[in-house]
C-alpha cells in the first residue's frame, strides 16, 4: 500500500469515528436501539486470532430533516370540475414541480371537486411557500392547456383562495374534505 492509500484510509476512518461521536452526542435518544452507531472498538475481536464480525447498518426510512404533508386544493369556481384529460395531466404537473424543487410526491388523487396529494419536503421548506408555488405553477398549466377554465376565471389563480395542509402521510378523510370545501365556499360567498 502506498502512502496515499494509507493516508486516505486513515482519513476515512477518522471521519466515520467523528460522525459516530456526533450521532451519539446529538441524537442518541431519537434513534432506535437497533440503529445506534457501532464504534470500531465494538467490532474488533478480543484477540488477534478471532474473525471480525461484519455489522450491517440499516438506513432510516425517512430523513430526520424531512416532513410529510397532506395537501388539498379546490377550484375557485364550484362548477369547474377536474374531469377528463386534466385528471391525467395534473398528477404529471405536480410530479414535475416536486422534482424541480427537490420535493417528493408520495401520493396524489384527482377528484372532480378537489386535488389532494401527499408530499415530503425538507424541514426548511415552509408549507405556505410550497403551496404558493404549487398553486401558481399548476394554474399556469391549467389555463394554458385548458382555456375553457380561463373564460370564466379572469384571475391568474385557478384555485380557491384557501388551501388545506396537514402534517402526515395520510389523505384527509372525506368528512374533513367536505367540511373544508363548505367553509371555503362560504368564505367565497358561494354557499
Amino acid at each position: 500500500m502506498n502512502s496515499f492509500e494509507l493516508e486516505y484510509v486513515m482519513t476515512e476512518t477518522e471521519q466515520v469515528q467523528f460522525e459516530q461521536r456526533e450521532l451519539q452526542t446529538v441524537l442518541p435518544e431519537a434513534m432506535p436501539a437497533s440503529a445506534q452507531p457501532v464504534t470500531l472498538e465494538e467490532t474488533r475481536p478480543a484477540s488477534g486470532m478471532e474473525e471480525i464480525e461484519i455489522v450491517e447498518v440499516e438506513s432510516f426510512q425517512q430523513n430526520l430533516y424531512e416532513l410529510s404533508y397532506s395537501c388539498l386544493l379546490i377550484p375557485r369556481f364550484s362548477d369547474h370540475y377536474l374531469t377528463g384529460d386534466i385528471t391525467s395531466d395534473l398528477p404529471d404537473w405536480v410530479r414535475q414541480i416536486c422534482i424541480s424543487y427537490g420535493w417528493r410526491l408520495d401520493d396524489i388523487m384527482v377528484r372532480p371537486g378537489h386535488l389532494h396529494w401527499v408530499m415530503t419536503v425538507p424541514i426548511t421548506v415552509n408549507p405556505a411557500q410550497f403551496m404558493r408555488l404549487m398553486r401558481q405553477l399548476t394554474s399556469q398549466k391549467i389555463f394554458e392547456y385548458y382555456p375553457r377554465y380561463a373564460r370564466k376565471n379572469v384571475s391568474s389563480d385557478f384555485w380557491a383562495p384557501a388551501f388545506l395542509v396537514a402534517p402526515g402521510k395520510q389523505f384527509q378523510s372525506m368528512e374533513n374534505i367536505n367540511a373544508f370545501i363548505l367553509q371555503t365556499r362560504r368564505q367565497q360567498g358561494i354557499y
